[in-house]
């Protein structure tokens, strides 16, 4: 009788370590199921918003000719940052340009720097290195959110 409580133990041991591996590998795949759909709904928050890119409005009107100012809104929690601008004109050839979060009075970017943190909302400032005024610019904003640039396009002749 031993043998046989002994053999119905362990066939019942083996079963029941059998239900719990597959009830932990459920609860394992339903656990990864649940973090990628937590991460993708984090990631659609990750964007960057711009507004109407203007000239701004310096002391001489002939200064902020050759700027661009555009506020860039952070729609996420986290921190991202811009670390790349590509400026274009009306027939796709670059314009060399710096950029900042901030100016001067004369329009001339301060602490000029390849990378800006937005926390919610910061001033960005685009200031053409020829002093040539900007009539249309087709802008690409690189940031740490998405590999796809952020495009502004500033025509003051179409608003």
């Amino acid at each position: 009788m031993t043998s046989e409580v002994l053999q119905a133990t362990s066939t019942l041991a083996v079963a029941l370590s059998s239900l719990a591996a597959i009830f932990s590998g459920s609860c394992a795949f339903l656990s990864y199921r649940l973090s990628r759909q937590i991460q993708s709904e984090v990631k659609s928050d990750e964007r960057i918003i711009a507004g109407v890119p203007i000239h701004p409005y310096l002391a001489l009107r002939d200064h902020s000719l050759p700027v661009i100012q555009c506020t860039l809104f952070n729609k996420s929690k986290r921190k991202t940052h811009i670390n790349y601008v590509l400026a274009l004109d009306r027939h796709g050839k670059r314009i060399e340009a710096t950029w900042s979060d901030e100016i001067d009075s004369l329009g001339n970017p301060q602490n000029p720097c390849q990378l800006i943190g937005i926390v919610d909302s910061c001033s960005f400032f685009i200031r053409r290195n020829d002093g040539e005024d900007f009539s249309y610019a087709l802008l690409y904003i690189s940031h740490s959110f998405s590999t796809t640039p952020l495009t502004v396009i500033f025509d003051p002749g179409f608003a």
